[in-house]
């Protein structure tokens, strides 16, 4: 490990928490399903929200919050007022998107990993990706077992200005902190989404995952289970 780390960045889906591979897909339909026919949508609606999705993350929104861009474009594609679309989500996601709770499994050792984390007087960040609000990453905290631990700060579709796989996104998250990005540890599971655009601002990355490092980031990226991450960690420290 490089330089002095004094803020880890850890990812949620597929890192602390073992979603269904057709998770996106039942979120999509549950949105048609019970969104839709309240704002007197078609099925197409879902094709809406997609695409908005994929418009938002692709950019940097600046002084714009994520949430603002997100909902400026969605109620461009279909007619509905934001106050409407805002309060017809706010009830889906604190009533119906717990639904989907069977699609998601604890991590093995996620608890501990985080706890020990913070033993180590690091400053520990959840950076998942901020498509959703904040009920919708407590409640997949609650998925994962990780319901009620302490974050230092964890990004979400309020508080953001850009989102992942976009560089931006790690850089205000460091600005955020406080800590320069060479202090920082990006730990993920997406090599696009996690690892690549954590590098690119200057943050050192732990990928988990099995595969073989491509030859542009083999020297540059440490890879291994969340165990051997806090060996390696607790040896630097000694």
């Amino acid at each position: 490990m490089g330089s002095l780390i004094r803020a880890v960045g850890v990812d949620l889906d597929g890192t602390l928490l073992q979603l269904a591979d057709d998770f996106i897909a039942q979120y999509l339909r549950l949105v048609n399903d019970w969104v839709a026919p309240r704002l007197n949508l078609d099925a197409m609606f879902s094709k809406a929200i997609w695409e908005t999705t994929m418009w938002a993350t692709a950019q940097d929104h600046g002084p714009i919050l994520f949430q603002d861009a997100f909902y400026r474009n969605l109620c461009q594609a279909t007619e509905v007022p934001r106050q409407t679309i805002e309060e017809v989500f706010s009830d889906f996601y604190h009533n119906i998107f717990q639904e989907l709770r069977h699609l998601g499994h604890p991590v093995v050792g996620a608890m501990g990993f985080l706890t020990q984390l913070q033993a180590m007087g690091l400053r520990v960040v959840l950076l998942t990706s901020p498509v959703f609000p904040r009920v919708a990453i407590e409640e997949r905290l609650v998925w994962a077992g990780l319901e009620g631990f302490p974050f230092d700060w964890i990004s979400s579709f309020e508080v953001v200005h850009a989102a992942k796989p976009h560089p931006a996104y790690y850089r205000e998250a460091a600005t955020t902190l406080g800590i320069e990005p060479q202090q920082w540890l990006m730990v993920g599971n997406d090599l696009e989404a996690d690892i690549r655009p954590a590098v690119a601002t200057g943050m050192q990355a732990w990928w988990v995952n099995g595969q073989e490092l491509p030859d542009d980031l083999r020297g540059k990226v440490h890879q291994g289970t969340l165990q051997q991450l806090l060996e390696l960690l607790a040896a630097s420290s000694r």
